[in-house]
Order: C-alpha cells, then structure tokens, then sequence
C-alpha cells in the first residue's frame, strides 16, 4: 500500500484537546466582540462561532465557504481571517456597505479572498457554478418576527430593512419554510458532495403558537436531499440582560435563550 493510501483522511485539522471540547453540543462561550455590539444588525452571530464551524467541519483545503444570508459579512470576515474565499449573498445595499466596510480594513490575505453579491440568494445557482463550495453556513431571516414588539426584554424592534427580496416580509409561516427551501435547493446543488452546510436558527412564538423553526427547517432540508447530521446548542443567556417574567401571571412562557446550529450534509 502507497504512502498516500496509507494517510488518514482528517475531518479537520483540530488537535486532541480542541476536538473534546468543541464536541461538546452545547457551546456556552461563543461572545460577540465589541466591535460586533456596536454594529446595527439586528440578528448578527460573531466571528468566533463562525472560525469554529469552519475549524470543525473543513480542512485547510476546503477554500470555498458560502453564505447565502450574508448580513454584515461575519463568515466572509471569518473565512478572509483564515485564508478562506468567502462569498455572500445580501439583498440590502445597507448590509453590503457593512461588510465591504469591514472586510477592507482586514488585508491579511489580499483584496480578492471575498466576493459579494448585493442580490437574493435565490440567484445562487445562477451565479455559482455547481459544486463550487466547501463548506456553506448561514443564519436565515427570524420569519417576521423581528417586525413584532420584543416581549421578553422590551428592547426596541430592529429588522432586516424591510426591503424587496426580504423573505421576512412573508407573512404565512409555511410559505416562509417553503421560500427557504427553494434557496437551500440552489445551495445544494453549489455545495461539493460529502461537505456540510450549517444553519442558525431560533425557534419562534407568536401569541399563543409555538413554530418550531428548526425541526420544520430540518424537514425541508432533508427533502431536498441533505442528510441530518447532528445539533449543536449554541447557549446565549450571557446575552440577555433585561428578561422578564413572561406570561405571568396567566400563562407560564419560556424565556429562550438559545439557538441550534442545525449541520447538514450533502451526500
């Protein structure tokens, strides 16, 4: 047997320690920067969760790393920071002006490890080439309900921009679902085989109705063809500051301070 075929293939390039704690599936010590609070996004995740999905989920070699919703450029500023080629897809102009901002004051690596498409990401397909990427991960729209009053800590409504193209703008919960699963399509059929798409969501409520986001998420996914992987809870509670007791004292509510990371494979 050739050296070559005597090599182990690596999932990633994470040492001992770092695999055990990062296999942990709640993940309690991702915190946005200070430079991350100041931003006005409504619904930004940091950095640091984004260069540890990639450090889990590719190696060195997997240069490609898509984001369909790319918002102020988090995972092309992650992907540019580790010698990766990001490339986002955002539909407000305000959002693109955001993350050009911030990728040009980082030069580690040259000014063409990153491109952006101010357009949906239902263009995806027609733009990308078929399996093109290495490794996709995004957060998609909250459906609407960042244009709902926050009643769990009272903080003032901050959304996406409410521009065409917003698919937060669907008012029907399944024709959401069913928007997301066309753009998860496109995403599909750009990402390599055997390589993981990742996904950050919430679950939601309104009024008296729970949405289980994720699960109905990971319906749409698999129908389309990508395996269910696994979850990881990313644990958010250090982020809340100002939570109340919700519901009381008629109806006793959640307070929920987590998301799911929810981690796709394309077969």
């Amino acid at each position: 047997m050739s050296d070559v075929a005597r090599k182990r293939k690596r999932a990633n390039e994470l040492n001992g320690s770092q695999w055990t704690k990062y296999s942990i599936s709640v993940w309690s010590d991702i915190r946005k920067s200070a430079e991350e609070r100041s931003l006005k996004h409504p619904a930004m995740f940091p950095e640091s969760l984004i260069t540890r999905l990639i450090q889990c989920f590719t190696t060195s070699d997997d240069k490609v790393i898509l984001d369909p919703f790319m918002g102020s450029g988090t995972t092309l500023l992650a992907a540019k920071n580790m010698g990766r080629h990001g490339i986002g897809f955002e539909t407000n102009r305000e959002y693109v002006e955001l993350a050009e901002t911030r990728l040009s004051q980082q030069s580690l690596f040259g000014e063409d490890d990153y491109e952006i498409h101010n357009a949906s990401a239902q263009e995806i397909p027609n733009i990308l080439a078929p399996e093109s990427a290495d490794f996709c991960v995004t957060s998609p729209p909250y459906w609407n309900i960042l244009n709902q009053k926050r009643t769990a800590d009272n903080k003032e409504i901050r959304n996406y921009g409410n521009i065409d193209g917003d698919l937060s703008l669907i008012d029907n919960y399944h024709e959401f679902i069913d928007a997301l699963g066309l753009i998860f399509q496109g995403v599909y059929k750009v990402l390599k085989q055997g390589k993981y798409c990742i996904v950050n969501v919430m679950d939601l409520r309104k009024g008296s109705r729970f949405y289980p986001f994720h699960s109905d998420l990971a319906r749409k996914m698999e129908d389309i063809g990508f395996i269910f992987d696994d979850i990881i809870i990313w644990d958010r509670r250090l982020d809340y500051n100002n939570l109340r007791a919700l519901g009381y004292p008629s109806v006793f509510r959640l307070n929920k301070v987590h998301e799911f990371l929810l981690i796709f494979k394309k077969p």
